[in-house]
């Protein structure tokens, strides 16, 4: 895809009333478990890009030559849109947009928590195979769950720290001006909700490494304790398309 095409593509998205507005700002980014794909401007937008395995490598030419693109054509429609409206981007007062650097008890542990699993994971590929392989002889629905529980920990498991970092990042006084900190801790909470279910499934399997399974539990539930006392309306907060 060239410049023209892409911007083509985003005048066209423009114009679109199948779509649900903000639909990907809460989302898991979980593009291929997603029932509103057809329905996302986000992923529509990534159509036509990153459709081979090519052009997903970071090493890789076309990458760049895509991603190049679209900051290119990004920063000229900016500059169309500053111009309309008499803003002149190169005469802007100056002023600190930096969001504050979060590091407190739930941001820490919820980080730890994510390199831990990664790392147990690692650790134990050679053990969590073998059981693969083992389910396989037994009941192939039996290891098509084992495998999909060990794919919701590893996606999700850097996952819930970033949405915490955000949820805490400006931090308002009351939930009007928490709205973006609360879709980012409900989209967390249900991050660590859907991982407590996926160890749950391990922890029924891998009875020899229970005392490990446990641990990780008793820290997403308090991670989770921690987010709801932050954020005690959390789980109210309407995302687009996915509570409405």
């Amino acid at each position: 895809m060239n410049k023209e095409e892409y911007r083509k593509k985003l005048n066209q998205l423009g114009k679109r009333k199948d779509l649900i507005s903000g639909v990907h700002n809460y989302c898991d980014r979980w593009c291929e478990r997603c029932p509103f794909t057809s329905k996302c401007g986000s992923f529509a937008l990534s159509e036509g890009f990153n459709d081979d395995q090519e052009s997903k490598d970071i090493e890789n030419e076309k990458f760049w030559d895509d991603l190049k693109i679209v900051f290119e054509v990004t920063l000229e429609m900016l500059k169309e849109q500053a111009e309309e409206l008499g803003i002149d981007l190169d005469n802007l007062d100056d002023v600190d947009y930096k969001h504050e650097v979060v590091e407190n008890d739930t941001v820490k542990m919820s980080k730890d928590y994510g390199i831990a699993i990664l790392d147990w994971i690692k650790d134990n590929n050679k053990e969590i195979n073998n059981l693969g392989k083992r389910l396989l002889l037994i009941n192939e629905n039996e290891v098509l769950k084992f495998q999909d529980a060990v794919e919701v920990i590893q996606w999700y498991s850097l996952f819930i720290s970033a949405k915490i970092h955000r949820a805490f990042m400006d931090y308002g006084i009351d939930d009007e001006d928490n709205y973006d900190n609360l879709g980012s801790a409900k989209i967390a909470l249900i991050a660590i909700d859907r991982s407590i279910a996926a160890l749950g499934y391990l922890l029924e399997n891998m009875p020899s490494f229970e005392d490990d399974i446990l641990n990780f539990l008793a820290k997403l539930s308090k991670i989770k304790k921690y987010v709801l006392t932050s954020f005690p309306t959390a789980m109210e907060f309407k995302r687009p398309g996915f509570d409405d």
